[in-house]
């Protein structure tokens, strides 16, 4: 087609038209499925750290700093119907696996390893969520105590003084086991964000030249 044109078009008007069919052209970009903590995710709703892509979100890597360190991701949840997420363990006593709402109510956690996961089977509205992972012991607590408490169970909801209510703190006495860096498998989730597009600049690069 860009033959064709050129034995119609003026040369100085040859580089506009290419640019502009490339504009208008389909374009397919891989959608990345995996987030990898990005430095220290934060252990509250107001400091997680907001996972970025396009897609599902199937994977997320991170790593526990030190014993009280608790890592909280923000993500979205777009599919009606069953969800789940599935810590790697390898011993009851690794970190355990937290689950909240947008406004940080606790809905589930899994504190025990069966068959090398601490999993949860979630039905829950679409919207925004937070999960966390903390090591053994370390205890979500809302304004009134301990938002579940310590004992390590299948997945359970809320069961502690400090529910209902808002996480604000962990506290307790974490027990330091494998697996570290930690690995999360979801499945029916989505990125919490969208990057931003970068702009074309081929405009301007085409103004540079006729102007």
């Amino acid at each position: 087609m860009v033959a064709r044109l050129a034995r119609f078009v003026p040369r100085h008007l040859q580089l506009f038209l290419v640019v502009a069919l490339l504009a208008l052209a389909p374009f397919h970009r891989a959608e990345a499925q995996v987030w990898n903590e990005q430095g220290d995710a934060g252990d509250l709703p107001g400091t997680a750290q907001t996972t970025v892509g396009n897609g599902g979100l199937t994977t997320i890597n991170g790593q526990l700093a030190n014993p009280s360190d608790v890592d909280m991701y923000c993500l979205n949840l777009d599919f009606a119907g069953a969800s789940a997420i599935c810590l790697q363990c390898v011993v009851i006593q690794g970190p355990d696996v937290w689950f909240f709402d947008a406004a940080g109510n606790g809905i589930a956690a899994t504190t025990t390893c069966q068959s090398g996961c601490k999993q949860m089977i979630l039905t829950v509205p679409t919207g925004t969520y937070y999960v966390a992972v903390s090591y053994d012991g370390m205890l979500p607590q809302s304004p009134n105590g301990p938002i579940w408490n310590f004992s390590n169970q299948p997945q359970r909801a809320p069961d502690g003084p400090g529910a209902p209510g808002p996480v604000v703190a962990w506290a307790g006495s974490p027990s330091v086991q494998p697996i570290n860096p930690y690995r999360l498998q979801l499945q029916n989730f989505s990125y919490c964000a969208s990057p931003v597009p970068v702009q074309d600049s081929s405009w301007g690069r085409l103004k540079a030249i006729y102007r």
